[in-house]
């Protein structure tokens, strides 16, 4: 393959299993010699104990035959000195094939190694090891089948459209103890995950009835005039499980002028490029491609209130398709925060904010918005109200929607999301030491499940506290 770090799925060595195994431990050996990402995922930790108790002159190269007791004479030391073993041998070739599987497992695609690693394209090295992980799990799920716990996490739209049209039931079964037992032995979802809920009505119904009721027919692309126009990228999460994101989204949008369309669009693929269906995925970013596209001819931009839709729209579209539509498609993608605060530096955005009692917020940074370089936007938005305090939590949470789902890395999942627990827990000691309301936000649904999970505190997305402020500046000029 010329680019290493790409998918090249259409490269036949893309599926050697040879050059695969190659490019693993040439990555392996690069990254055990830097370890600058010891302290992110699993993956790294595993990675470099494993080679460590692998190494035969591991002993001998950290000095322990020197280091032992009290100071030595130099005829002593001279003589332990001849013991030492010098090899060359690499101890990452040494790594036998339950010790790769078990880092590319324990890789959960938080790309927090990305923006550390000093080796990412456009260096020579052209490591890109949550890349390379997902290639693995593709190659695995080529050679043993697409699993059947992957093929249920995955199917978004499937799941998403069958518990919505039972959402009583299907709430009930989230907190039925015998439902979850045989969820976990069935699907491997574990059996204390707490699960998002089921709307009972999607995003996508509320809309169109919204439109029946403006008398508006199907929607089409209207070439962009001074008006700012947003086509709404409201995700799976959104549509299924908390419409009332993405009618903020709407709200918002709507009040700071931008004129929105929401046409139906598919799952961004990340679920199933997680479990290593590429297929599934080429599927839905073809077919995603082809709706958004004469959107964005028109001057659309394509704004999305999930960090990792943004992220696979943007950024693994073009690497996947490799097409000039996906190119396009990728360029118009912006966030929900970055593009409000985008219309408010060009002084577009006119939104009056009040709130009644002070609040403090503790804002959850997610991954995702971190590795796209799009720094803490909603974090800026919400600082905008008055009143209105707001302290960052900078920690991953370990969740990665279906990794975190998955019964065998349940514990490891809330163990990563400890740090960022206790950050939350410090924001909430200064609101109560204050005297000021507290709110956890997070633009993630995912990682607001984990927080809820590990704090017992209900975590939003800051559109619905921007929202909320809009409707209280309202009420205040209505009393005014």
């Amino acid at each position: 393959m010329t680019e290493r770090s790409g998918y090249r799925i259409d490269d036949p060595e893309f599926w050697s299993p040879q050059a695969l195994e190659g490019e693993l431990r040439r990555v392996f050996q690069i990254c055990n010699g830097c370890r600058l990402c010891h302290n992110l995922c699993p993956s790294f930790p595993a990675l470099f104990s494993r080679t460590d108790a692998l190494d035969p002159t591991r002993e001998d190269a950290e000095g322990k035959l020197l280091a032992e007791g009290a100071p030595m004479e130099e005829s002593e030391a001279v003589s332990r000195l001849a013991s030492v073993r010098v090899s060359t041998e690499n101890p990452v070739d040494r790594l036998g094939a339950a010790d790769i599987r078990q880092v590319v497992d324990l890789c959960y695609n938080c790309k927090l190694c990305f923006p550390i690693c000093p080796y990412v394209p456009p260096h020579e090295f052209e490591v890109d090891f949550p890349r390379l992980m997902l290639r693995a799990k593709a190659m695995r799920a080529r050679e043993e089948g697409v699993t059947l716990q992957d093929r249920f996490l995955g199917a978004t739209e499937f799941v998403g459209a069958v518990m919505t049209a039972a959402s009583p039931l299907a709430n009930w079964a989230n907190h039925n103890p015998a439902s979850r037992f045989l969820m976990e032995k069935t699907v491997g979802v574990h059996r204390e995950r707490e699960l998002p809920g089921w709307a009972p009505e999607t995003f996508e119904r509320f809309w169109e009835k919204r439109r029946d009721a403006r008398g508006e027919g199907s929607e089409h692309p209207v070439a962009a005039g001074e008006t700012p126009r947003a086509l709404l990228f409201y995700t799976c999460h959104g549509n299924y499980n908390d419409p009332e994101v993405p009618q903020a989204a709407v709200e918002v949008l709507e009040r700071a002028g931008v004129a929105v369309a929401a046409p139906p669009m598919r799952c961004c693929g990340m679920p199933a490029l997680d479990g290593g269906d590429v297929e599934g995925c080429l599927a839905q970013a073809k077919e995603n491609v082809a709706r958004l596209l004469p959107w964005v001819d028109a001057g659309y931009a394509v704004v999305s209130p999930g960090p990792t839709c943004t992220f696979m729209l943007r950024h693994e579209y073009p690497e996947l398709l490799r097409s000039g539509e996906a190119r396009a498609v990728g360029a118009a993608v912006r966030d929900l925060g970055e593009y409000l605060v985008d219309l408010r530096r060009a002084g577009r955005l006119s939104l009056d904010l009040a709130r009644e009692k002070p609040l403090r917020v503790a804002y959850h940074f997610p991954c995702h918005l971190k590795v796209q370089k799009i720094g803490m936007r909603s974090k800026q938005l919400l600082e905008k109200i008055p009143g209105v305090e707001v302290e960052a939590v900078d920690r991953c949470c370990g969740m990665d929607g279906t990794w975190g789902m998955k019964k065998e890395f349940y514990e490891l999942s809330l163990g990563v999301a400890a740090k960022a627990k206790r950050g939350v827990e410090d924001v909430a000691e200064e609101a109560s030491a204050a005297g000021c309301e507290l709110a956890v936000a997070s633009d993630c649904p995912l990682a607001a499940l984990q927080l809820r999970q590990a704090t017992g505190r209900k975590v939003v997305h800051p559109i619905l506290l921007l929202r909320d402020a809009c409707r209280e500046a309202d009420a205040k000029k209505k009393e005014g």
